[in-house]
């Protein structure tokens, strides 16, 4: 009897979809902090912008430290489920 495709497929392009999720979350990241930056009221990168328009850089650099350390844990998080579903013989 033959597996359904679905079966087979999935679990052999997971760690190709979750590399590509890897790369990507970078580029997400960046331009969901931009967007609230030029959007405003709400959101990290309006806190940065609102802080940096009083003048306030020591909140500026803690929130670019803390928007780092999100970019650092969102990669830890797909990095090791990357090597959770890696094929090994």
């Amino acid at each position: 009897m033959v597996a359904p495709a679905g079966d087979r497929d999935l679990p052999a392009a997971a760690p190709a979809i979750v590399a590509g999720l890897r790369i990507s979350i970078g580029s997400a990241w960046v331009a969901i902090v931009a967007a609230e930056m030029l959007i405003g009221g709400t959101g990290i990168g309006y806190f940065v912008w609102n802080e940096w328009n009083n003048l306030a850089l020591t909140s500026v650099i803690f929130a670019i430290l803390a928007i780092g350390l999100i970019g650092v844990l969102l990669d830890a998080v797909l990095g090791r489920l990357s090597r959770r579903l890696a094929y090994t013989e």
